[in-house]
């Protein structure tokens, strides 16, 4: 079961891809509508997220039932300079994490796949939670990045 988790994971990773790379230099910094985020601002997003996600993942294998380590997303723009990074930058990183994340995260095993940490709200999380919910963010995304075609 996780194992598909982590396969619709990579669907949506290739299809954030696919979408990420159809922006331009031009394209990829004109401002949404009412104040939503450029697509550089989506990459840039989804380059930390998938930053966050693959640290919870490497932590809940090797350390028994680590605390998540929320991060302060709505401060990012400003704080982590959004406007003054390169989104070529940001969509490589997202490359390069999706891809080792689906290669480390394939051969786990059903046991490895429940291992769990511990979040200051939702409790116990197993890595095939952390997993689908970093799948379900990647898709919400893609669509964001649709709207702003």
């Amino acid at each position: 079961m996780s194992h598909d988790k982590l396969i619709e994971y990579g669907k949506n990773f290739d299809a954030f891809m696919a979408q990420a790379k159809k922006f331009n230099t031009t394209s990829a910094v004109v401002p949404g509508k009412e104040g939503e985020w450029s697509a550089a601002f989506v990459m840039h997003h989804i380059a930390d997220a998938e930053l966050h996600f693959a640290i919870r993942y490497f932590n809940a294998l090797t350390i028994d039932k680590p605390v998540i380590i929320p991060f302060a997303e709505d401060l990012y723009p400003t704080v982590l300079n959004y406007e003054g990074r390169d989104w070529v930058n940001s969509l490589a990183q997202i490359e390069s994490i999706g891809k080792l994340v689906q290669t480390v995260l394939a051969p786990i095993s059903s046991q490895q796949w429940e291992r769990l940490s511990v979040h200051f709200e939702s409790g116990d999380v197993s890595v095939s939670s952390l997993i689908a919910k970093a799948s379900t963010h990647m898709a919400a995304h893609t669509e964001q990045l649709k709207g702003l075609m």
